[in-house]
C-alpha cells in the first residue's frame, strides 16, 4: 500500500520563485505545485494506478494554467491563486472519476486551486508572512501539457514518482 497525490508540476521559473518564498516561510519541503487530487491510499498495484490515468487523461488537450496574486485559506495557508477553468475543471474531475471507479473517494471540499507558499501557520506567522509578502504581485502563464503522480517516500517526504502527458493515449510517462 502507499500514498499518492496528483498535482501540476510548474515552469522552472515559476517553481523557483515558488521555493524561494517556501523557503523562506519554512514551508514542506515538497515541490510547488497545483494539487489536483489530495493524498489517497493506493493499494492496488502501481502500475494499475499509472495505467488508470494514462486512460483517465488520454483524450485531454494541454492547455494554459494563469494566476495573478495572493490569496489565504483563513489564517493558516497563504498561497498564489490560480485561476479557475474549465479544461482545469475536467482534469480534475476525470481523474476524480477514475479513481472513484476503483474505491478512492472524492474530496468533499470545494477545489479552490492554488499553489501554496506556507501552511500551517499561527496568527502571528501569517501576519508576519503576510507583511513580508506586501509587495509581491505575482502572475503567471504556463501550458499544462502533464499531470505529475507524488508519492510519500520511506524518508518521510512527498516524491515525484511520474508525469503523465495529457493525452497520453499517445505518449507513454515514465513508470511509477
Amino acid at each position: 500500500m502507499a500514498s499518492f497525490f496528483l498535482g501540476i508540476g510548474l515552469p522552472r521559473e515559476l517553481a523557483a520563485e515558488c521555493e524561494a518564498w517556501r523557503r523562506l516561510f519554512q514551508a514542506p519541503r515538497t515541490k510547488a505545485h497545483i494539487t489536483l487530487i489530495p493524498p489517497f491510499m493506493w493499494e492496488e498495484k502501481k502500475g494499475d494506478l499509472k495505467a488508470i490515468l494514462e486512460e483517465s487523461t488520454g483524450a485531454l488537450k494541454p492547455f494554459t494554467i494563469t494566476g495573478a496574486g495572493l490569496g489565504s485559506f483563513g489564517r493558516r495557508v497563504i498561497f498564489i491563486n490560480v485561476q479557475p477553468t474549465t479544461q482545469l475543471a475536467r482534469l480534475r474531475s476525470k481523474l476524480a472519476e477514475s479513481l472513484k471507479a476503483h474505491g478512492i473517494p472524492k474530496e468533499g471540499r470545494r477545489y479552490k486551486p492554488h499553489i501554496t507558499l506556507a501552511s500551517r501557520l499561527n496568527r502571528a506567522e501569517f501576519d508576519r508572512f503576510q507583511k513580508e509578502l506586501e509587495n509581491y504581485r505575482p502572475a503567471y502563464s504556463f501550458e499544462c501539457s502533464e499531470i505529475t503522480v507524488f508519492e510519500f517516500s520511506a524518508a518521510g517526504s512527498w516524491e515525484e514518482k511520474c508525469r503523465i502527458p495529457l493525452g497520453s493515449q499517445k505518449k507513454k510517462g515514465a513508470e511509477l
